[in-house]
């Protein structure tokens, strides 16, 4: 964002505006950049559209032009607009950036229905080859399931409270079991850091136009899942049908907490000391 200033910081509007093809007057309509109707863009009228444009993505370490700030009507200065286009794109896929996801639905049901409008960002995942899933959309780093029969098996239940300690604290075989388990140095994939998520976080892998079970084929994948032990295998990756914990309490109900459902989607109210299926996760918004 700064090198971009630089590079059209001593350009005339005239010269700019043949630069980018639009000419150097014309009418307010047709001027891009004109703010104030004069048919004149000025420097300062194309930096304000450019902040605009980039919608949040500021100087910030995150989007770096590469042109070279001395640069203006050199070759650099000519690409500019194409490159800014280009970098903008990189810059919003570079981790750090978080965005809302998109339900997933991707069939249309009439206009205005969520398959046509699609709001959101396009569900993206990387598979990490380390039993773990990173959402590329928000940044959060997801446990990897599988059929093994062991800490990370499909099929595992745990408890979200112990069911007799006063007060309905979260200290279930989910905290003294699963995650204590995770967490045991070295740690799973190298990290220590890995926790319950809340309800809003959990419903954010659902893919809403999946069924049994709800998610992208990055949390399931229906040859490979059977019977499979190593979740730094791409195809190991398996979800149960089930309902997963959150970390979320029912409020104004002692002794419940929310879940989410897999077969579906929906969200379900549970005993704590019931127990459910469990998928960690690490990182935040």
């Amino acid at each position: 964002m700064a090198i971009w200033r630089a590079a059209v910081i001593g350009v005339t509007g005239t010269a700019l505006a043949v630069m980018l093809g639009l000419g150097a007057r014309g009418a307010a309509a047709q001027c891009i950049g004109d703010g104030n109707g004069d048919n004149k863009v000025t420097i300062d009228e194309l930096v304000k559209a450019v902040d605009r444009a980039l919608d949040g993505c500021h100087d910030d370490d995150i989007c770096s032009m590469s042109c070279p700030a001395g640069e203006v009507l050199g070759p650099c200065a000519i690409s500019l607009i194409a490159q800014c286009r280009n970098e903008l794109d990189d810059c919003r896929a570079q981790p750090g950036r978080q965005r809302f996801p998109a339900s997933g639905q991707m069939t249309s049901y009439g206009p205005g229905s969520d398959g046509d409008v699609q709001a959101g960002a396009t569900l993206s995942y990387t598979d990490n080859g380390d039993g773990t899933i990173t959402d590329n959309n928000t940044g959060l780093m997801w446990e990897k399931k599988d059929d093994s029969r062991r800490i990370h098996d499909q099929d595992n239940t745990y408890t979200w409270w112990d069911g007799v300690t006063p007060g309905s604290p979260m200290n279930g075989t989910m905290v003294t079991v699963f995650l204590a388990t995770l967490n045991a140095p070295p740690c799973f994939a190298g990290h220590c850091d890995w926790r319950i998520p809340n309800v809003k976080e959990l419903q954010s892998i659902v893919d809403y136009e999946n069924f049994g079970p709800a998610v992208n084929a990055a949390f399931h994948d229906a040859q490979g899942c059977p019977r499979c032990t190593n979740v730094t295998l791409a195809s190991c990756s398996c979800t149960n049908l089930g309902g997963y914990w959150s970390a979320t309490t029912y409020f104004g109900k002692s002794g419940s907490a929310w879940g989410v459902s897999f077969v579906s989607g929906g969200l379900f109210e549970a005993v704590e000391s019931a127990g459910s299926l469990v998928r960690a996760v690490r990182g935040g918004l």
